[in-house]
């Protein structure tokens, strides 16, 4: 769903390809997977069968919803970002206090632009439109000393 030439708002509401998206992915993987790759990475990420353990002794798949809402709003907050991720808790340490259990996450705005391009790339391409091309015997000269460098 594009608007505007391209950009996507959405404030909360679900969108109904990225659902479809997300039953299909969920049909490959399951929560635990899904939850474990989306847990940001730090020195505390570890002990990962013990957190499938207590993941499936939970029965935490019918939470997977609030889980991963939860999760991805926490990578934004300044808590989880500052000194290099050093106030990520351990995922065990997570699913063991079920932190997700009634925390109030506010609603995120999303924004897609699609097309973008890097403004370096964009003059890297535009000089390249105007630039001569190089001479011959300078071609030459620079494929001598290229194999001149190979045989060194």
């Amino acid at each position: 769903m594009l608007i505007n030439g391209g950009l996507q708002k959405n404030k909360g509401k679900d969108v109904e390809p990225f659902m479809l998206f997300m039953r299909e992915f969920l049909m490959e993987k399951n929560c635990f997977e899904l939850f474990w790759e989306i847990w940001p990475k730090s020195y505390r990420k570890a002990s990962k069968s013990i957190c499938e353990k207590k993941w499936k002794s939970k029965g935490l798949d019918k939470d997977w919803k609030q889980i991963h809402k939860h999760v991805t709003w926490l990578k934004t907050t300044d808590m989880w970002r500052k000194s290099d991720g050093a106030f990520i808790p351990a995922p065990l340490v997570y699913l063991n206090q079920e932190r997700w259990d009634g925390a109030e996450v506010p609603e995120m705005e999303i924004t897609v632009t699609v097309g973008y391009k890097d403004p370096a790339l964009k003059k890297i391409e535009e000089d390249r439109k105007v630039a001569i091309e190089m001479p011959e015997d300078i071609r030459k000269k620079l494929a001598e000393l290229k194999k001149k460098l190979i045989s060194v």
